[in-house]
């Protein structure tokens, strides 16, 4: 049976991206899938660290949000002084509560469902070992990817691990651009090492389907919003010409400006056909156009308070939006 190794990260970009009351609903999927998952004691030492990382950057962000009363100048004679106090007494101390159950779900991890999700791919956890870390070693100084940061070799322990222990075909679900561009080496040396053959994919439920699967749609609709919270977050700090933004961006570039979805639907898929393959692998591309477009229009309920980039003029036309006026 084939088998799946989930990447740290995807796991992480559930506390990220999404709202965790839709992964309680998971739990059973993974269940019955369980028999896929493997994982590294290397990948479980990443999860566990990280997660506390995780939310503490969260409870740095509220405390960032605590606003500062002001009651010792002139504000406090004005008419209006006492329910700005209230106002902002209130915000803060909700505030301090959700700080609180952030620091309450660091300690108390079973009541986490991000954790409780992440335990159903823990049935195998291969070890790692004094040859596989001197190993690991040699493959950083010699360049070969996987490659970590120049600090760590946590992803060549965990490379060393899979190709040790790992006797199947194996599926990588990562996003990480050490797999994601490397992914011809890899495959490669995993045919030549353990005879048997290397996928990477960036979702869960992209290699359930390839192994023959239906997950759910619950799971297929969380993983999408995911990759597009991303893919608007990339745009905006990389303006990335491969992302769905930009491509979108393009398509009505080339149609003069705006035009009709369907035309949408088929300039984008003529840019991704030529020039962005790999994005073929989407297998429902009109409806992450359909998303895109509300992300990133501000008169839109989907808007991300990020790039106001799109508008929508009717009759199912949608338009560059002109932010010079």
């Amino acid at each position: 049976m084939a088998k799946i190794f989930i990447d740290t990260n995807i796991f992480l970009d559930f506390y990220r991206y999404n709202k965790n009351d839709n992964l309680e609903i998971l739990q059973k999927e993974f269940k019955e899938y369980n028999n896929y998952f493997i994982n590294t004691e290397q990948a479980l030492d990443e999860f566990l660290r990280n997660r506390e990382k995780t939310i503490r950057e969260f409870i740095d962000t509220l405390n960032n949000q605590i606003i500062p009363i002001f009651d010792k100048n002139f504000l406090s004679s004005l008419e209006v002084f006492d329910d700005y106090l209230n106002s902002v007494k209130s915000a803060n101390a909700n505030i301090i509560k959700i700080k609180e159950a952030c620091e309450k779900l660091i300690l108390t991890a079973d009541e986490d469902p991000v954790y409780i999700l992440y335990k159903l791919i823990c049935n195998k956890v291969y070890k790692r070992d004094a040859k596989i870390v001197e190993l690991a070693i040699q493959r950083k100084y010699i360049g070969n990817p996987p490659t970590s940061n120049k600090n760590t070799c946590c992803d060549e322990i965990i490379w060393e691990t899979l190709l040790k222990n790992c006797k199947e075909d194996l599926y990588i679900v990562s996003r990480d651009k050490t797999f994601v561009d490397n992914y011809n080496f890899l495959k490669r040396e995993y045919e030549e090492k353990v005879g048997k053959k290397l996928f990477v994919v960036e979702m869960i439920s992209d290699a359930l389907k390839e192994l023959g699967n239906n997950p759910s749609t619950n799971l297929e609709n969380i993983e999408s919003s995911i990759m597009l919270e991303k893919e608007a977050e990339d745009y905006v700090l990389l303006h990335d010409d491969s992302n769905w933004v930009s491509i979108i961006y393009d398509a009505l570039v080339t149609l003069n400006g705006q035009a009709k979805l369907s035309d949408l639907y088929l300039k984008v898929g003529e840019i991704v056909k030529n020039n962005y393959p790999e994005k073929l692998n989407n297998k429902n591309i009109e409806a992450t156009i359909r998303c895109t477009l509300q992300r990133f229009c501000g008169e839109a309920n989907a808007y991300q308070n990020k790039a106001d980039l799109f508008v929508n003029v009717g009759n199912g036309i949608w338009a560059i939006k002109n932010n010079d006026k």
